[in-house]
């Protein structure tokens, strides 16, 4: 059976799990919810964040809808795709900062990938005038190796800066069923007869 014809058979318009849905598409569940509010005050504080959790989880998606809400706060109209929504976003905030004077915002995902010298690297990043005044947000994103590897006393240092500790948890039965319904909405499902 061809990709068409089980589209047809289900009354599909797209694919239910397609990674290619706009933002205002996102499923949002409660734990998806709190990592958005964390980052979002981590950025209210310009502080140093870490936010962690399972493959799967939704770090990314909840990074995702902040790349969004940040090109709308800032008044662009958010890019449908990913690969040109962060750098519409990383345009929107060098802007902000340099004609504005407003904050900027980095966000590392997959941070659990950095190597020792990348990880030492934002720690003298961060050594600028930290105790007085945080030139910057930063928010590094990725699986809980991240977490136990930036509490190892090399990374000593680091760890004294991070503000904000949030680690994703899966979504329970009930929010799995929505995620699941959302996306067959999405997909243009409406019940079998």
């Amino acid at each position: 059976m061809t990709i068409d014809r089980l589209r047809a058979h289900w009354g599909f318009t797209r694919m239910p799990f397609a990674k290619d849905l706009a933002p205002s598409m996102l499923h949002s569940h409660r734990s998806h919810a709190e990592a958005v509010a964390r980052v979002a005050w981590c950025i209210d504080e310009q502080a140093l964040g870490v936010l962690t959790g399972e493959v799967g989880a939704g770090k990314t998606v909840a990074v995702r809808g902040l790349y969004s809400t940040i090109v709308s706060a800032l008044g662009g109209v958010p890019r449908f795709h990913r690969a040109s929504l962060i750098p519409q976003a990383q345009d929107a905030l060098a802007t902000e900062e340099h004609e504005r004077g407003r904050k900027v915002v980095l966000i590392l995902d997959e941070a659990h990938m950095l190597d020792a010298d990348q990880l030492e690297g934002l720690r003298l990043l961060t050594n600028s005038q930290m105790d007085n005044h945080a030139p910057f947000a930063c928010v590094l994103v990725g699986q809980p190796t991240l977490r136990r590897r930036i509490r190892l006393g090399a990374f000593a240092a680091l760890d004294q800066r991070v503000a904000l500790r949030y680690s994703m948890t899966g979504m329970e039965p009930a929010e799995t069923a929505d995620y699941v319904a959302h996306h067959l909405k999405i997909a243009g499902f409406s019940e079998l007869a």
